[in-house]
């Protein structure tokens, strides 16, 4: 899984430097999260850009980030992808999480 982060004021930015998030991805990208959020990290964007394809296994992760950083924290998705979109929009998970279109929306997200 390869994962580039930046520090953007309090919000960690990640970027998936992957063209899929499916079952070979999925379980170290759900790992890398769980260490952020036990580093502290509770504020998270992360950009979809490059994702091309995700499968249950990727969405499964995704979901399983948004709870566990949930109860003291936030995480949104930005730049997703039209397949990817789709596969949100499909599994009515637009609805739970929090897409924007760029990287910009996304971080005004976390303003008050």
């Amino acid at each position: 899984m390869q994962i580039v982060s930046k520090q953007v004021k309090d919000v960690l930015v990640l970027v998936l430097n992957e063209s899929r998030l499916d079952a070979n991805v999925a379980l170290s990208f759900k790992e890398a999260f769980e260490q952020l959020i036990s580093e502290g990290q509770n504020t998270i964007a992360i950009d979809m850009g490059k994702v091309g394809f995700m499968d249950s296994s990727g969405l499964g992760a995704v979901v399983n980030c948004l709870k566990k950083i949930a109860p003291n924290g936030k995480l949104v998705l930005f730049s997703i992808t039209p397949p990817v979109a789709n596969m949100f929009k499909l599994t009515r998970m637009d609805r739970v999480f929090n897409l924007y279109n760029n990287e910009e929306e996304a971080l005004q997200a976390f303003e008050i």
